[in-house]
């Protein structure tokens, strides 16, 4: 038992360190105010603005709720400590605390400014041809199944399918506290390689992706951005995928580039 005790006491020690760190003082305070805001009859004419207060107010909470029950289970422990007969479950207990305060302590490391957004994800096809485009649809089911282990809502913007096989583009948004901050270091080349089941001679072959990961930005983050009508170029051009004839015949999709920075915007749907 004594070696429990000390498990314990680590425990709480840590615990007591990593809650400083998260401020949940100031976080029931942001709780009270957001709060405020969901109760203005006002606040649903901006959809948009209003799903992101009442995310925040659904993130926060939860958070504060752990920390809150963490705190509880902890103050229970030393309680049984007592009980020799209780050893097998304190033990459960201990390890199962052991792993939630390590959680939380993963979260005082995601205090960027944007880290506690939605992210928006999107993965592009590199070199390798079809192998490359397979490599993409690959990486977008790990991502999926990534968001579906945490809870995370995910919602495809925009997919461009491989002339043979796989996914040439995709552009997908990821809702869920602190998605950006976790998945931010996704970020670069990610390279595979294998015997491609697309190569008659079945030789080995590397195939390359780029993942790019952004957080969903609001209006007011940036507020002084002004972008000029005569710094856009419009370009009218065939969607791909589903839609019969009509996609194929018809310039049904638009591209948006901003000249000076280079950044392109394109529309299908």
């Amino acid at each position: 038992m004594q070696e429990l005790k000390t498990k314990i006491e680590e425990l709480i020690l840590s615990f007591d360190s990593i809650k400083s760190g998260l401020d949940i003082d100031k976080k029931k305070v942001d709780l009270a105010g957001l709060d405020a805001q969901a109760l203005d009859l006002n606040l649903w004419q901006d959809q948009d603005n209003a799903r992101s207060v009442m995310q925040k107010i659904g993130d926060i909470k939860k958070e504060i709720e752990t920390v809150e029950k963490v705190e509880k289970d902890l103050s229970g422990l030393v309680d049984l400590l007592a009980d020799e007969s209780l050893q097998a479950d304190l033990e459960k207990e201990v390890s199962r605390l052991d792993k939630e305060i390590k959680a939380l302590k993963l979260r005082t490391y995601l205090s960027g400014e944007y880290d506690g957004r939605n992210a928006v994800m999107a993965i592009h096809a590199g070199q390798g041809g079809t192998e490359a485009m397979d490599w993409v649809s690959m990486l977008f089911r790990m991502y999926g199944r990534y968001c579906e282990r945490k809870n995370w809502g995910a919602e495809v913007i925009d997919q461009t399918a491989g002339e043979e096989a796989g996914i040439k583009s995709v552009t997908f948004k990821i809702t869920g506290g602190y998605a950006y901050g976790y998945l931010k270091g996704e970020s670069g080349t990610h390279r595979l390689v294998r015997q491609s089941p697309f190569n008659a001679d079945n030789l080995r072959q590397t195939s390359f992706a780029m993942v790019e990961v952004l957080p969903e930005l609001e209006e007011k983050d940036s507020p002084d951005i002004e972008i000029k009508p005569e710094d856009v170029e419009v370009q009218f051009y065939r969607s791909g995928g589903h839609g019969g004839q009509n996609v194929n015949k018809v310039s049904t999709a638009v591209r948006l580039k901003h000249i000076p920075t280079g950044i392109t915007v394109t529309a299908q749907t």
